[in-house]
């Protein structure tokens, strides 16, 4: 037997605030994963961290089982501690490849269910591109048209821990307004204005988690006719967004020259992508 189960990250959030006193994010899945194998040809269990081995605890608890009989590995393209739902994407992975080697079903409201006893968790594991509460796992809108949007992620170094960052965050400014206008933003498919709203919603992020290097990532990004700028609102990564059509070769010169301007890490370019769980047998 041999089940492989990928599930990408994300590049921080294409929104994220409170709206009515409640939490919510805007989704922002890339084309960068965490791969999970199970197979009955090895039995250890090598990759998973403390987050990755609660969830398949929990996972197996669902199903009356205290044991996993097969080997699981998991690798992941994802930088620890950036923002980047490393931790989503790997709880999500492992609870799938449970399911999945027990030949159980499986629902992205059960990943998300587990998910949020782990931690604040970040939708990446749901189709398209979601908003939601990411503390309670209330999902409000799933959106299945993906903006066609190429970005360049840019580090700015150092770790976040995301539990304790919520734990100690208050509610502040009332953002309904920009929640509203991302979902009619998404509904209408307008990519540009999108990256305008995550703009607004990283500049605005400045007063929870400064970001010393953001104003002048942005202002090389709007030289070099990116559309937008977004953030990991608990994390240390963003994002400068261009139209998917933006000429790879041209985006990854300009960023490694945004990069070396703002003394900041290049990680490398990505494309917006429909969240998800893909499931190889």
């Amino acid at each position: 037997m041999e089940i492989v189960v990928r599930v990408p990250g994300s590049c921080g959030e294409l929104v994220q605030g409170f709206a009515g006193g409640e939490p919510f994010l805007g989704t922002c899945p890339i084309d960068r994963y965490t791969t999970v194998q199970v197979s009955d040809r090895f039995f250890e269990f090598d990759g998973l961290g403390e987050k990755s081995q609660q969830a398949l605890r929990i996972a197996l608890a669902r199903l009356g089982r205290s044991s996993f009989p097969y080997g699981m590995k998991l690798t992941s393209e994802l930088p620890r501690g950036k923002g980047m739902a490393s931790s989503s994407a790997d709880i999500a992975a492992v609870v799938v490849a449970v399911m999945e080697a027990f030949g159980e079903s499986w629902t992205p409201e059960l990943i998300m269910d587990i998910a949020v006893q782990i931690e604040p968790t970040d939708g990446v594991f749901w189709p398209g591109i979601v908003l939601m509460n990411q503390v309670c796992g209330k999902v409000w809108k799933c959106f299945s048209q993906v903006p066609a949007l190429r970005g360049a992620v840019f580090d700015v170094g150092g770790m976040v821990d995301t539990c304790a960052f919520h734990q100690q965050e208050n509610v502040a400014e009332d953002m309904s307004g920009m929640c509203n206008a991302f979902r009619q933003a998404m509904e209408a498919g307008r990519a540009e204005r999108i990256a305008q709203i995550a703009t607004e919603s990283a500049l605005a992020n400045q007063k929870a988690l400064y970001k010393e290097e953001l104003a002048q990532i942005w202002q090389s990004g709007q030289s070099a006719g990116a559309w937008g700028v977004n953030v990991a609102h608990s994390g240390t990564v963003l994002g400068l967004w261009w139209s998917a059509d933006k000429d790879a070769a041209e985006l990854h010169a300009c960023a490694e020259r945004i990069a070396r301007t703002a003394g900041v890490d290049y990680l490398g370019q990505v494309s917006l992508c429909s969240g998800g769980v893909e499931v190889r047998r």
